[in-house]
């Protein structure tokens, strides 16, 4: 069947829009409600940057993005075709609890937080990829207050795995160190008691990447807990925040010790799935 003129135009756009690469790049567009660069959607999309140029030039060709060129960099916005905007009224019909709208909008807030002056920031490679390809993966354990749970974490990542992955700390609200973590990692040989807790938003800011954030937020309070944003692996282990144990001295300290000692575990499984082929090393508890 052969359309009209008019209607075979509609299709195009349709059509043009129809590839879950365009999708999201459009929907990315939309959220961020200003133009965003080639190097942005790389980092966002996660995909490689010729399949984010093909995607961007078919919408382009359709007439729903614009492109801006500044120096090397390529900036995208959607254009004012009437099209654009029925489409966007669509797009924003469609439910966005999904798992991969949140990753994307996690690393969308990340780009544009560490943008300067509004121009995109270039470039950050991958934290498991230095200029010689040998620098260690980062990851970045994340807790409320950076004071018992995410501290733990990380001295055991350190203790356990400190030849194959660098491991940091940070929480939402930097506080003091919980005194019955500090005890119970020093029962263990680990003195954390001059340590200082660190602020996660300070770390995305500098333009740390990691390979993985790991909150260890319990799943009631998981909501309160920062997203780390950008190119990464997410994981939530859901711990039980020690800030609100109750009892006697003795019996907080018991389920401190608890607490540790289930972290611990879960490090120890952390480093044997991922460390695999990080080292030929052998590595024991």
């Amino acid at each position: 069947m052969q359309y009209s003129a008019y209607v075979q135009h509609y299709l195009d756009k349709l059509k043009a829009a129809g590839d879950p690469a365009r999708f999201r790049l459009l929907r990315l567009l939309d959220l961020a409600g200003t133009e965003l660069c080639i190097c942005e959607l790389v980092d966002i999309l996660r995909i490689p940057q010729y399949a984010v140029s093909r995607a961007a030039r078919a919408l382009r060709t359709a007439g729903i993005l614009t492109e801006r060129r500044e120096g090397k960099l390529v900036y995208y916005r959607i254009g004012e075709d009437p099209f654009a905007g029925h489409l966007l009224t669509l797009l924003r019909t469609i439910p966005s609890d999904d798992d991969a709208y949140r990753f994307d909008l996690d690393r969308l807030r990340w780009r544009l937080d560490i943008r300067r002056e509004g121009h995109c920031t270039v470039t950050y490679r991958s934290s498991s990829e230095g200029a010689s390809g040998t620098e260690k993966p980062r990851v970045l354990f994340v807790c409320m207050h950076n004071s018992a749970r995410s501290q733990i974490a990380e001295e055991y990542l350190r203790r356990y795995g400190g030849d194959l992955f660098e491991a940091e700390s940070a929480g939402l609200t930097p506080g003091e160190l919980n005194p019955f973590v500090v005890e119970s990692l020093a029962e263990e040989g680990i003195d954390i008691s001059h340590k200082k807790s660190r602020n996660v938003f300070d770390l995305y800011r500098a333009g740390r990447t990691y390979s993985y954030v790991i909150t260890v937020c319990s799943r009631e309070t998981e909501e309160n807990c920062p997203v780390f944003p950008g190119p990464v692996r997410r994981v939530n282990w859901p711990f039980a925040d020690p800030a609100k144990f109750e009892g006697d001295t003795r019996e907080v300290m018991e389920r401190v010790r608890k607490l540790r000692d289930a972290i611990r575990g879960e490090i120890a499984q952390f480093v044997a799935v991922h460390g695999t082929g990080l080292s030929t090393q052998d590595h024991h508890e």
